[in-house]
């Protein structure tokens, strides 16, 4: 199923982008090559993939892991950005339609338990602020602003492993209320000099594979002897940014009463609940009143 997954994608995307790529020793790398080379070099499980020197993770289910070389050429004949740090693709059930792509940022210490500190109000309304701010450079390149509509996988911070993950309905501000779209899974496990982390882009219809795939990343996932959280000293270097700048947003900040209520898709189910609540007071007053009515009568 995955090599019929992967060779499909190979053949639809890379085709374009393999006939742009240079040569090598005279010939064009077709995309089953492209394929075949990386498979040979992928490790599957149940198997324990190396993250750098910083981390294994121990893979379980139908997860499989590309190593930095072979995944970067995929991900260059694909026409897809390589990002800062790039370790590894990590393919489950979806294949190459949804590939997460792992990488290390070594940001330095990053104090992860001051997620405790705040809800998921908090983080969405931060989130928002965030994507506010860069709205007017969008709108001036010709693009649509945006907006963080709901969380598709709510913020979850696990103190004992010190990991982190998340998922946000991003959407144009235009788009209607309960639109789907791209939403970018993240998946963060915090060590000693910076952090691991998990990205899956997929949409909210098939969310339940990438939440399956972060979750068993994060499970599997352990750092090297004096690499892990818990092995930080005081003179260790510290992240500037923090939580917020592991969570790409500018600064993290509690959320104002009303805005976890009007800018979300959960004001049209509980403002049907208000209205209800409001006829109900009306019918009751209605029915206090006839009875005083027919008291007077009698």
């Amino acid at each position: 199923m995955f090599r019929i997954a992967l060779a499909g994608f190979l053949a639809g995307s890379l085709g374009a982008a393999a006939l742009a790529a240079p040569p090598t020793q005279g010939t064009i790398e077709p995309p089953e090559q492209a394929f075949d080379s990386a498979m040979r070099q992928a490790v599957g499980a149940p198997a324990r993939a190396d993250l750098s020197d910083q981390a294994t993770v121990r893979l379980d289910g139908d997860l499989l892991m590309v190593p930095t070389g072979p995944a970067t050429h995929l991900l260059n004949l694909s026409d897809r950005e390589v990002p800062d740090g790039f370790i590894a693709l990590l393919v489950g059930s979806e294949g190459m339609d949804a590939p997460g792509t792992v990488t290390f940022v070594p940001a330095g210490f990053v104090n992860a338990d001051a997620a405790i500190a705040w809800t998921a109000d908090d983080m969405l309304a931060s989130l928002n602020r965030s994507i506010e701010h860069k709205n007017p450079t969008r709108v001036q390149t010709g693009l649509p602003p945006l907006e963080a509509r709901r969380w598709v996988l709510p913020p979850s911070y696990d103190p004992e492993r010190h990991e982190f993950s998340w998922a946000a309905m991003i959407l144009p501000k235009s788009a209607p209320r309960g639109s789907d779209g791209e939403v970018n899974f993240h998946a963060i496990g915090f060590g000693r000099d910076g952090y691991i982390h998990l990205s899956v882009v997929t949409n909210e219809q098939r969310a339940r594979p990438a939440k399956a795939m972060v979750a068993s990343f994060l499970n599997g996932l352990n750092f090297l002897p004096g690499k892990g959280y818990n092995d930080a000293q005081p003179a260790d270097r510290h992240s500037a940014a923090g939580l917020a700048g592991a969570m790409g947003i500018d600064t993290l900040a509690k959320a104002e009463p009303e805005s976890s209520l009007w800018s979300s898709d959960r004001v049209m189910p509980i403002t049907g609940g208000v209205v209800a609540a409001i006829g109900a007071l009306a019918l009751f007053f209605n029915i206090h009143r006839q009875m005083r009515v027919n008291s007077r009568r009698m």
